[in-house]
């Protein structure tokens, strides 16, 4: 089995999560609604929409700028905090992917908590904060965890879908801490954070891509 992260792979990952963000949409405005603006899903659709325009095209040939592209097409297409956001997660994993054409889960782990830590530093987020970093955080270092024990790549993936799942349902125990949620304090608990939906649907793309 491939223990390598491919760009064609990562191509699937994208394609993979910008459909279903898309299929999703409502229901992530939805989730937003309960504590927000209710546009989480309308804005990374949109992005969505324009990552899907970039795919269909000439889509750059080494991880590093591929990534950067992404990047640049949600910064530059999804509104919010949400744009910022999963636009420095991308563009961060393109800093350190380089001009490889694939990757093992050592760098790509490596990658994700040089990203993960720009989405805290620009958010001024932490973990309990009922935020994406709250499925972002335990996939991310779970990973780690599997890369420092020689855990096989599609293994590894598959466990971090599993931590970024269950940190998503955690979200609905939380108290919202950043965003318009936090305006809710105590009311905000009991709805599960569209972020941390979005996000734990972001790595459920990326262990699809890896199915042979």
């Amino acid at each position: 089995m491939n223990e390598t992260l491919s760009v064609a792979q990562c191509q699937t990952w994208l394609f993979n999560f910008s459909n279903t963000i898309i299929q999703i949409s409502n229901d992530l405005d939805t989730l937003d609604a309960a504590t927000g603006d209710g546009e989480h899903g309308s804005n990374l659709s949109t992005g969505s929409r324009a990552i899907l325009k970039y795919l269909a095209g000439a889509p750059a040939e080494t991880l590093g700028k591929f990534f950067e592209d992404i990047g640049m097409t949600i910064v530059n297409n999804v509104g919010g905090a949400s744009g910022a956001l999963y636009g420095t997660l991308f563009l961060r994993l393109g800093e350190l992917s380089g001009n490889f054409a694939e990757v093992d889960l050592q760098t790509i782990s490596t990658a994700l908590s040089y990203a993960r830590d720009g989405v805290v530093e620009l958010g001024r987020v932490k973990t309990g904060d009922k935020t994406l970093l709250d499925a972002l955080d335990p996939a991310v270092e779970t990973l780690l965890e599997s890369a420092s024990t020689g855990v096989g790549l599609h293994t590894a993936i598959s466990n971090a879908r599993i931590a970024a799942d269950r940190g998503r349902e955690r979200t609905a125990i939380m108290v919202a801490r950043k965003g318009r949620g936090s305006y809710q304090g105590e009311r905000s608990i009991g709805h599960i954070d569209p972020g941390a939906t979005s996000m734990a649907k972001l790595f459920e793309s990326l262990e699809m891509a890896l199915q042979p």
